[in-house]
């Protein structure tokens, strides 16, 4: 049942990051090559799996991540809230100490790296399982909107979770 609860979230948490920058967000979005229904059982089984151990690299990623910014000397709260101002009015116009710029700009860095290689984690993911990157959107945009994919998706899901 984990991973039924957390699908709806998995892409709007963090595939799109904490951070503003992941997988997809740098891919520009295409339509499924095939139509919604149109996917094998067997795309479907490895698009479950692969859904599982993106997750798993997302968790593990999402704590290094964390880690870095607090190794920095400053706490994920004020990381966003500088992040969200630099974004919203620019980077300099965050309301900051020196030292909370140069802590914030370490920590943006390591945090950067870190997302690279969850990225090439997330990509190896799906491709070890025997899906390419638009495929597998493909399969989730039909997941998001097909009942008949989703009915599917979800009791592979609960397969999985009795393995």
């Amino acid at each position: 049942m984990y991973f039924k609860r957390s699908i709806q979230s998995l892409f709007t948490l963090f595939l799109v990051s904490l951070f503003s920058a992941g997988l997809f967000a740098q891919m520009p979005m295409q339509a499924p090559a095939t139509a919604p229904a149109d996917y094998s059982d067997a795309e479907l089984m490895q698009f479950a799996k692969a859904v599982q151990k993106v997750m798993d690299i997302q968790q593990e990623s999402q704590g290094q991540m964390m880690a870095s910014i607090e190794e920095n000397e400053i706490t994920v709260d004020r990381f966003n809230e500088m992040l969200m101002q630099g974004q919203q009015q620019g980077q300099d116009a965050i309301e900051a100490t020196e030292e909370e710029l140069l802590a914030f700009n370490n920590a943006m860095n390591e945090v950067q790296q870190l997302q690279q290689q969850m990225q090439m984690d997330m990509m190896g993911a799906i491709t070890d399982e025997g899906l390419d990157v638009e495929k597998y959107q493909g399969i989730m945009q039909a997941y998001e909107q097909n009942p008949e994919v989703k009915g599917k998706v979800d009791a592979y899901f609960d397969e999985l979770e009795l393995e």
